[in-house]
């Protein structure tokens, strides 16, 4: 084979036939084709991480022919693994003849490389094979005798077709972004539960709404169980060749529009279906989240959160991302002005955000914070970008009463500048009606919650001196050894034995010795609170217990505290004014609520007055409504995060108020009568 003498030069290099034989063998060798994986009519390879073997191909490469072509060739292809194993140098463990000492280092290469790349533990890139994934045996010629160059190649078994290689590389961005949804959806309970849902479908109000995205998932989950090599249809236990075909069969599989994977986005309601608990709330909330104005109030929702939009009074302008038209929301207010793009401010209202102004967005929407008084609501099609009518949504909110939505719709032929009334509406001053924090008092009988109030804990201050007393209390040599008052030190294992080692084990400690001093440490623990809810409607909660209020993250919403989670937020001045020097704080009550984690009442915390560090919120989640009531979740989810509590003013003398921390997280630690304890939860 030539030797390059420069990236521009080639010169021969003398081969003995016999050799010259073997190596064309070798590279233009038909008959033994590498595998490759298949999923439907995708063919692909799975391709390592870069490891060792990559500069022994490379140096082997060097060595035989010092060929630039086949180096660059062998750092690559020796990473791709097919079915049987690698498919460079596949045709050479498969009894070709070895009749030099060329083809039998290359051998040795290949046994390498089957030993070493199947060892990657890794998640592998996968690579489509197309005609074109590999680069031809023969590239370049001799300038002396015009022959082509033979080089170093993979000869696959079978190829993709254009279509599903098109499809696939659009979605290729969804390979990497589907294993959490893929192992949720493929546990035993997962396919019993998708089933109850296909029984429960024909009595829904729009029953073709999920039909195709249960299709889908219903054909994962049968490739998952039937198609796997492993026997099982977990994706957790899958190999990682099953993991990689299970992916592939998604993308391949469904409702496609253009980049985005329809029913792979709609199946995350589907995994939300996974855990409710009876046929009527899966048929409640399925007719919930099909209504169209669920979609249009959702997207508004979400869009209004991530701009920080607080306002008690708001106009919002939705409709769906199938529609690319640039529509504007023009709002008069009371004295008269008009605001809108053009003018984005007046009277103390604001357009904060514009939609599909230069282009069409996923979803749409626009919205004007407002104040009490009486607007003009009108929408105009700015620029038209798609044909037939456009309907649109204005949802009139304010804070404390119920959304009001007026449908509406752009017609097909309606010029540009022609400005549709829609409606106008009359904003009253909100009310407010703050939720309250929760105290002892509210938990006094309730069923699923106990208090167990906690001795006078150790000042935080003399934290340490508890260890001196116990020292001094044992370090007099001189007392008789009869004396009833001195006694000799525990040992180790004794004092043990006395201490709780879970959190659980704590607070049956604390229940059977009420007079139990606890402190904790503030930089070891999260903030958090806990809220009495009060709603006009009686039997709107599933529950009449207090609201846990857990800061996970800072700047970041409270949420409901989960066990073995540990976020970036933590105990600070603005709960705890009068913290001591060392941030030891007194433990006050431990309220253990069913369903929730364990809660520690701090003596002198409170609620952050200024900052936004910790942003407060009610604490009224969407999953605490009744059945009845699914419809309504998402104007009590959005109202209530935006509803901030406060501190009862008229608490009985005695009372608790239940602010202070949840024990999440692998362990806890907390100070009782003295002792640091590592407690796991």
């Amino acid at each position: 084979m030539p030797r390059p003498a420069n990236d521009d030069e080639w010169v021969d290099v003398s081969k003995g036939e016999d050799e010259s034989a073997a190596y064309s063998t070798y590279i233009d060798d038909r008959t033994h084709l590498s595998p490759v994986y298949a999923a439907g009519d995708l063919r692909y390879v799975l391709r390592v991480p870069k490891g060792a073997i990559v500069n022994e191909a490379k140096r082997v490469a060097k060595a035989l022919h010092g060929c630039n072509a086949c180096i660059h060739r062998a750092g690559i292809y020796v990473r791709d693994l097919g079915p049987s194993g690698p498919v460079f140098l596949h045709n050479l463990t498969c009894g070709i003849a070895a009749p030099c000492a060329e083809v039998t280092k290359l051998r040795e290469l290949a046994e390498d490389l089957a030993e070493q790349a199947c060892q990657s533990c890794q998640q592998h890139e996968l690579v489509v094979v197309t005609d074109a994934t590999y680069a031809p045996v023969r590239e370049g010629k001799c300038a002396a005798t015009g022959e082509e160059y033979g080089h170093w190649t993979v000869h696959p078994a079978a190829c993709s077709t254009s279509e599903a290689a098109t499809r696939y590389s659009k979605l290729a961005r969804y390979y990497g972004q589907m294993d959490v949804r893929l192992a949720k959806l493929t546990v035993p309970e997962a396919l019993a539960s998708v089933n109850i849902m296909l029984e429960e479908q024909p009595h829904l109000e729009r029953p073709e709404h999920y039909a195709a995205c249960l299709r889908w998932v219903k054909t994962l989950q049968r490739h998952a169980v039937e198609q796997c090599t492993t026997g099982s249809g977990a994706f957790e236990l899958m190999s990682l060749a099953d993991k990689a075909k299970l992916r592939v069969l998604a993308i391949l599989h469904g409702r496609v529009e253009g980049a985005t994977h329809l029913d792979f986005h709609q199946s995350d309601n589907i995994v939300d279906f996974l855990t409710l608990p009876s046929r009527d709330a899966l048929r409640a909330e399925m007719d919930s989240r099909s209504d169209p104005r669920f979609y249009m109030v959702s997207q508004l929702n979400r869009k209004l959160a991530s701009a920080g939009v607080t306002s008690r009074h708001l106009i919002g302008l939705t409709w769906d991302g199938k529609f690319t038209d640039d529509l504007d929301i023009h709002v008069k207010t009371p004295s008269g002005n008009k605001i809108y793009y053009g003018n984005k401010s007046a009277d103390g209202c604001t357009l904060d955000f514009d939609a599909n102004v230069t282009q069409g967005e996923a979803n749409p929407c626009e919205n004007v914070s407002c104040k009490p008084g009486t607007f003009e609501v009108s929408v105009d099609n700015y620029t038209r970008r798609t044909r037939g009518a456009v309907p649109f949504q204005v949802v009139c909110r304010q804070e404390g009463m119920p959304d009001v939505v007026y449908d509406g719709t752009w017609p097909a032929n309606r010029a540009k500048g022609r400005l549709l009334l829609v409606c106008r509406h009359t904003f009253t001053e909100a009310r407010e009606e703050p939720a309250v924090v929760a105290t002892t008092d509210d938990l006094a009988g309730a069923c699923g919650a106990t208090v167990y109030r906690c001795g006078r804990a150790t000042e935080p201050a003399q934290v340490g001196r508890v260890f001196m007393s116990m020292a001094a209390s044992t370090s007099n040599k001189t007392a008789p050894a009869a004396d009833p008052v001195r006694r000799k030190k525990a040992f180790l294992s004794e004092s043990v034995k006395r201490h709780p080692t879970t959190v659980s084990e704590l607070v049956a400690h604390v229940q059977a010795h009420p007079a139990t001093q606890l402190a904790v440490r503030a930089r070891d623990h999260a903030p958090g609170y806990m809220v009495s809810l009060a709603t006009k409607c009686a039997g709107v909660r599933k529950t009449d217990l207090p609201a846990p209020c857990h800061f996970h993250d800072k700047h970041a919403l409270p949420v409901k505290p989960v066990r073995a989670t540990v976020g970036n937020a933590r105990l600070d001045r603005s709960w705890l004014p009068c913290m001591s020097p060392n941030g030891y704080v007194r433990v006050s009550a431990v309220v253990d609520v069913a369903g929730s984690c364990p809660f520690l009442a701090l003596e002198g915390a409170a609620l952050p007055t200024c900052g936004e560090a910790f942003p407060l919120a009610s604490g009224f989640y969407p999953t605490d409504l009744s059945a009845d009531y699914h419809a309504h979740r998402e104007r009590w989810a959005f109202y209530h995060s935006q509803l901030k509590p406060r501190v009862p003013a008229d608490a009985k003398e005695g009372a608790v108020t239940l602010v202070g921390a949840f024990l999440t997280g692998d362990k806890a630690i907390v100070y009782m009568d003295g002792v640091q304890l590592t407690l796991k939860t």
